[in-house]
């Protein structure tokens, strides 16, 4: 009989890549499928919170359930009609905005002309034309869009994972060789993932309230629809607060002049700096921040891979990832690659760990 070889290192290696490049082309394609899913995941380990705070509280779990299931498609319900009815207002407000336009080119020429320039005013017609704003604006919201317009499968999602939280622990006992360590790890990893979602959920609720009050004062128009934006895209690092904020800066600039576009563009500065990095930085603790690099990547990655949902999940996703990672002892050490800062306690490892 034949004694089977053992498989070199370098073949391990080339299997696990094929595997990963077949897992990810699988992924692409069912995006359409997958990413209203994983919508729906999010969003029920967000809700699974107030659940578990409503049924500590003494309240019946369907009670509960339909509370939280309630409140979840009464927002979904208003969030779809807000943007529905702000675009048909914005389509019905092209002529005022050509008209200011026009005159906002003659402004500025003039301007240029005092000073000895001359620019091609067809050519910046063209470009910064109304059609041009609008198919900007679409661009915007065309990644809110798709994940409001999936809503019925993002709903049902909800509604049947949430259902089915109350009888995991047990079911997962039954399933696993080892329930009890397997249990704690995994409990481990849902509290990190509610955390930073619940901290990432309110500090963009407590970003687009902000965003509302200034544009409000500013007399903007389309308030809660430019909140929405910068609540979704407060999910998106870096590039997130300057695409939430630039529509409603132009609709300034177009609709009251510079001196309110530069008022609107230092709030969205202000309200970033403030809640993006100071308030969120503390609340979130050491230990659970990524990477630059892992970013940047995750960002352009998840994109690719998922579409506009995906650069909306692209944080969320890979968080969840580095905490599954972390809370394994055997992957550890990826984890610590992936963040840009540890615990001061885990810097080191522990007398006897690698024994």
């Amino acid at each position: 009989m034949r004694i089977p070889q053992p498989v070199s290192s370098a073949y391990k290696a080339i299997l696990v890549c094929a595997a990963i490049v077949i897992v990810i082309a699988g992924v692409r394609t069912a995006s359409g499928i997958l990413a209203p899913l994983l919508m729906g995941v999010f969003i029920s380990i967000i809700c699974s919170a107030p659940l578990f705070w409503l049924k500590n509280h003494g309240i019946n779990n369907v009670i509960a359930l339909i509370i939280i299931i309630a409140g979840v498609g009464f927002i979904g319900f208003a969030m779809f009609g807000l943007i529905a009815n702000s675009l048909d207002e914005f389509s019905s407000s092209i002529p005022r905005y050509k008209q200011n336009l026009t005159m906002l080119y003659g402004d500025f020429t003039t301007w240029l002309t005092g000073w000895g320039y001359a620019l091609p005013i067809d050519g910046l017609r063209e470009q910064f034309s109304p059609n041009s704003f609008i198919r900007f604006l679409n661009y915007m919201l065309n990644g809110l869009s798709n994940i409001l317009g999936d809503g019925v499968v993002v709903f049902l999602a909800v509604l049947f994972i949430l259902t089915e939280v109350s009888a995991l622990p047990d079911k997962l006992r039954a399933s696993l060789k080892d329930p009890d360590q397997s249990i704690v790890h995994f409990q481990s990893f849902i509290s990190k993932v509610i955390h930073y979602l619940g901290i990432k959920a309110a500090t963009s609720a407590l970003t687009a309230v902000c965003v509302a009050f200034f544009l409000w004062i500013l007399n903007i128009d389309y308030v809660f629809l430019w909140a929405v934006l910068a609540f979704f895209l407060n999910f998106i690092p870096y590039v997130g607060s300057f695409l939430a904020g630039l529509p409603a800066v132009l609709l300034g600039l177009i609709d009251h002049g510079i001196v309110v576009a530069l008022w609107a563009a230092a709030g969205y500065i202000a309200v970033n700096i403030i809640i993006g990095n100071i308030v969120e930085t503390r609340l979130m603790g050491e230990g659970l921040n990524l990477s630059s690099f892992v970013v940047f990547v995750s960002l352009i990655f998840w994109g690719w891979v998922l579409g506009p949902t995906g650069m909306f999940l692209s944080i969320p996703l890979t968080m969840s990832i580095t905490i599954a990672l972390e809370s394994n002892s055997e992957t550890r050490s990826i984890a610590r690659l992936m963040m840009n800062s540890m615990p001061v306690s885990e810097s080191v490892d522990q007398p006897g760990e690698n024994c």
